[in-house]
């Protein structure tokens, strides 16, 4: 019963009308969203992709997955890892993030692929324009609408 919304909302009428498109009425089976979080450590992304996707879920009855690199790099590498594992100038380092990314973008592109109206979400820092230019070249043969959302955290007593 994954397809029950339990308070369906009421479509408004009218000039003012929503496009049934957005409230996941009558989409066609190409109509699908990734939206790729964008930003540095601990500045929200997780969290509000999480909200994003329990919004799109339950309110638009969309069917939505969440895809953290975190948890795939805590799958392949352990969750203990050193600080220099981190460190953008240690290639072998460089690598095996890049392999944890590639395993959340083969599990997000075959999600995608699946027929239905669909978001996904990328979940990781994304800080470099590499990482950005290497994930819109793995998902350039998806049609989908991409959107990356960059989250920024500039208050100082949170940091």
């Amino acid at each position: 019963m994954a397809d029950y919304n339990p308070t369906p909302h009421v479509i408004p009428e009218g000039e003012n009308a929503t496009p049934l498109e957005v409230v996941g009425g009558d989409c066609t089976a190409t109509e699908k969203l990734i939206i790729v979080m964008c930003g540095l450590p601990a500045t929200g992304k997780t969290h509000i992709a999480n909200r994003i996707a329990r919004y799109i879920n339950f309110f638009l009855a969309m069917e939505t997955k969440i895809f953290n690199v975190g948890d795939y790099r805590r799958e392949l590498y352990g969750a203990k890892l050193p600080a220099e594992f981190f460190d953008h100038s240690n290639e072998e380092f460089m690598q095996k993030r890049q392999q944890a990314c590639d395993s959340a973008l083969a599990d997000l592109t075959k999600f995608m692929k699946e027929d239905g109206v669909r978001v996904g979400i990328l979940d990781s820092t994304n800080s470099t324009r590499k990482r950005r230019d290497h994930i819109r070249a793995a998902l350039k043969t998806l049609k989908c609408k991409i959107i990356v959302m960059e989250t920024i955290c500039d208050k100082e007593d949170v940091s």
